[in-house]
């Protein structure tokens, strides 16, 4: 008995030092437990926290961002990084209006960009239609430059306040655009807000005051400047060699789409119009076009000028032309068709005239 009673008091007191010893690590396991779960917690609200903030600056700068590319030429400063930002927006509700009308596809959104920024399309606008082209040249033979003023007669299909065209290349020096009948008293001139180039795209934008009105004809006045590159496009030099001597030419090449490097223009085959070229140019070259001359004029400076003749209506790609020091022959067809040859050393090297 005695012996049973000391194992049953030193195993009950085994027994309730297990127990406190329990009761007393439960506690601490409890409380390193709750302590981690605070920390979860806490750090699931902070990530919380700070994806909202993110969210709210994202959403602040892209509001701020549309409402800077609300501008005129917000879509130049993306296109175009040489591109420069100037405020104006207003006059795009009509344009949206009538481009809509115009169009009649796609997207509502879709159509609302189109109409605020034009030139972001692949194509032209359809709002203004080409009729005439009055194209004047300054050729330097010397310095491979050459100088042009370009008049234009557009009609106003649907309102809009932007006039969109293809130049590449070239350095817009003016624009004006008035009524066709502008020169008549009472006539007055349509206000450019301003005109920049859309590079990416080989585009000009000129920007008015306000909407041109459909059904009506304005008269479209640019000059420009550019350099004759050596590249087989557009107007471009070349040169060939006789007796010794390196001698130059300008020729044009705008099949597909590369009158655009020679003027200002609607640069694409839908957009067909009559042209009326004139030329100038050192009196010991001679120039050609697709009509035959229609009178030539002799400068003070030694310098000729010649006025070709109205074309058919055709497509830019159509047109040509060409100064250099040719000789060249003249034939007559059996339907009265002149063809005009140049040639070059007795060789045919270039048909140009066909009239």
């Amino acid at each position: 008995m005695g012996i049973e009673a000391v194992m049953s008091a030193r195993t009950g007191r085994a027994l309730s030092d297990q127990w406190a010893d329990g009761v007393a690590v439960r506690p601490r396991t409890t409380e390193r437990h709750i302590t981690v779960h605070k920390r979860l917690v806490l750090g699931f609200a902070v990530s919380i926290l700070a994806l909202i903030a993110v969210t709210a600056v994202a959403v602040a700068l892209s509001v701020k961002f549309e409402r800077c590319t609300g501008e005129p030429n917000g879509g130049e400063a993306l296109g175009d990084a040489n591109a420069r930002s100037t405020p104006g927006t207003s006059g795009a509700t009509g344009t949206r209006t009538h481009d809509a009308r115009t169009r009649g596809e796609g997207d509502s959104d879709d159509d609302d960009e189109d109409a605020r920024f034009p030139w972001r399309r692949a194509r032209l606008p359809t709002t203004l239609r080409p009729r005439h082209y009055e194209l004047t040249l300054s050729v330097h033979m010397d310095n491979f430059t050459f100088a042009g003023c370009v008049n234009i007669d557009v009609e106003c299909v649907n309102a809009t306040r932007y006039v969109v065209l293809h130049a590449d290349g070239l350095d817009i020096r003016t624009v004006t655009l008035m009524h066709a009948d502008g020169r008549r008293a009472g006539a007055g001139m349509v206000r450019v807000h301003r005109h920049f180039a859309y590079t990416s795209s080989q585009l000009h934008v000129i920007v008015l005051h306000r909407e041109l009105k459909p059904l009506r004809t304005y008269r479209l006045n640019i000059t420009f400047n550019a350099r004759r590159e050596n590249e087989l496009l557009g107007f471009f030099r070349s040169s060939y060699m006789l007796h010794g001597e390196r001698r130059f030419l300008a020729v044009t090449q705008f099949s597909p789409t590369h009158a655009r490097k020679a003027f200002p223009c609607f640069d694409e085959p839908i957009y067909k119009a009559t042209f009326k070229v004139s030329l100038r140019h050192e009196g010991s070259y001679q120039s050609l076009s697709n009509m035959p001359v229609e009178a030539s004029t002799l400068d003070e400076d030694g310098w000729v000028t010649n006025h070709f003749s109205r074309t058919p209506r055709m497509s830019t790609y159509y047109l040509a032309w060409a100064v250099c020091n040719f000789t060249y022959r003249e034939a007559v067809t059996d339907s009265g068709v002149v063809v005009s040859l140049k040639l070059k050393a007795q060789k045919a090297l270039l048909r140009l005239n066909i009239h």
